[in-house]
């Protein structure tokens, strides 16, 4: 959808094609990572896996905490055409380059620290600080991406750059040059290009003109109540790679990258929805559809996360072996509790972004808290003691936790049934049923033209 019809709603992507391309785009990096994975494992081994780790996490850590919730909230605003929206671009440019500084100090500090005396480590980390803040700056063009719904160009983008990611990694391994440094430089710096090629949109975005609503952006009040959510956000998905070294050593975190790697394929799809379903219900009236539909898909994407993660967890005790070597046996049982905790967080994911949508982000951020508490409660007690096996627990724990909050807040504060996000209906096999059938018919039809 070109940036300059934003407003009309004949030219507006399906919920479903939205969803389809979104997934289709953010699926692109796991399933490409399945090949480029084995890569990492074998040339480096576990210990250099380990180190890889270490020293991206706290630039990872950094960019997601430090951005306090701008990306998010412009991508909100640009969906809801408020007022002031395309000038709001240039002032998140502003504004995430003085916090992608403070982050890039805070990354320059924390490498002493973290690297727990392994020089590798402290280079890696103090390497990384230096794209914190283009790493902010590619956040932009993104936010407008998914603003406007453009999931298709983004899903393009995605694929093209997850396949020069697979061949400059699959060259360095094959001419020998394949050591932590120059798979941090390729697997942080792939990413960016995203946002280069993006620009033209950006540009073309900022020149459009639409009948804006009379929503205002406040870009600090939307992201500031996001943010608390993003932090324990980024405390379940980030912190037990950032404390590993420190608590269980590299070849743990080694074993675990590799677990973390397979086990949240499924996280894939939930994320990808839990975007369209955050762009699309920010602009929507929110009325009874709105919220059966939100119900719907929640339902839809559990099952499928449920699914897929049955397939990769019977495939593990062969493919771990055989893929990644037999030093990274131990990694299996680690993936299977990975692979359940996203399966089971999955309602709660897509509900959190049903209450963002709704004006309410700080409640997801309450939910975001208190399963943060768990997991981090869990991660310290348990990882000195069991070492990889520990972190999946508190993953798993503190998925549990904050989705289930999520959905407590849509029952208490918007009214919506807590059984109506799981489970399966007749009514979700219909759809899908009809949806297979319409793809087949399209397909068909093509065929005939041809």
């Amino acid at each position: 959808m070109s940036p300059k019809t934003g407003t009309n709603v004949d030219q507006k992507p399906s919920h479903g094609s939205q969803i389809f391309y979104a997934v289709a785009g953010t699926a692109v990096t796991p399933l490409i990572s399945l090949a480029t994975a084995p890569i990492l494992a074998q040339t480096l081994g576990v210990e250099g896996r380990g180190t890889l780790a270490a020293g991206m996490a706290p630039m990872l850590f950094a960019v997601a905490v430090g951005a306090l919730g701008m990306p998010e909230a412009l991508t909100f605003y640009v969906a809801r055409q408020a007022r002031g929206a395309r000038r709001a671009v240039r002032r998140a440019f502003g504004i995430l380059t003085l916090l992608g500084a403070v982050a890039a100090v805070v990354v320059v500090l924390s490498a002493p620290i973290l690297s727990d005396g392994n020089t590798e480590v402290e280079q890696l980390i103090m390497l990384t600080a230096i794209l914190t803040i283009p790493t902010f700056w590619a956040s932009i063009p993104n936010s407008v991406l998914a603003g406007t719904h453009a999931w298709k160009r983004s899903a393009l983008m995605d694929f093209a750059l997850s396949a020069l990611r697979l061949i400059l990694l699959s060259a360095l391994a094959m001419s020998g040059l394949l050591v932590p440094l120059t798979a941090t430089v390729v697997m942080l710096g792939i990413p960016l290009l995203k946002g280069l090629l993006s620009v033209p949109y950006l540009i073309e975005y900022r020149r459009g003109s639409w009948n804006a609503t009379a929503k205002r952006v406040r870009l600090f009040s939307y992201g500031s109540r996001l943010w608390v959510g993003s932090l324990a956000g980024v405390v379940l998905l980030r912190l037990d790679q950032l404390l590993m070294i420190p608590l269980a050593g590299p070849a743990q975190l080694g074993l675990y990258a590799v677990a973390v790697s397979l086990g949240e394929i499924p996280a894939v799809l939930a994320g990808a929805v839990r975007n369209v379903v955050f762009s699309s219900d920010a602009g929507s009236s929110h009325d009874r559809e709105d919220t059966s539909r939100l119900q719907q898909t929640a339902r839809l994407t559990s099952a499928a996360a449920g699914l897929t993660s049955i397939g990769i967890g019977i495939l593990l005790p062969w493919a771990i072996p055989v893929l990644f070597g037999a030093t990274f046996g131990s990694a299996v049982a680690v993936t299977w509790v990975i692979l359940a905790g996203v399966t089971l967080g999955t309602p709660g994911s897509v509900a959190g972004a049903g209450l963002s949508a709704r004006g309410r982000p700080g409640l997801r951020s309450w939910g975001m808290v208190i399963g943060a508490v768990a997991n981090t409660v869990i991660l310290i007690i348990t990882v000195p003691v069991l070492g990889a096996m520990g972190a999946a627990l508190s993953t798993l724990a503190g998925n549990v936790v904050a989705g289930t909050m999520n959905v407590v807040w849509l029952r208490t504060h918007f009214g919506m049934g807590i059984r109506g996000f799981y489970g399966l209906r007749s009514q979700d096999f219909q759809l899908v049923l009809k949806t297979l059938v319409k793809m087949t018919g399209k397909k068909n039809v093509n065929a005939v033209s041809n």
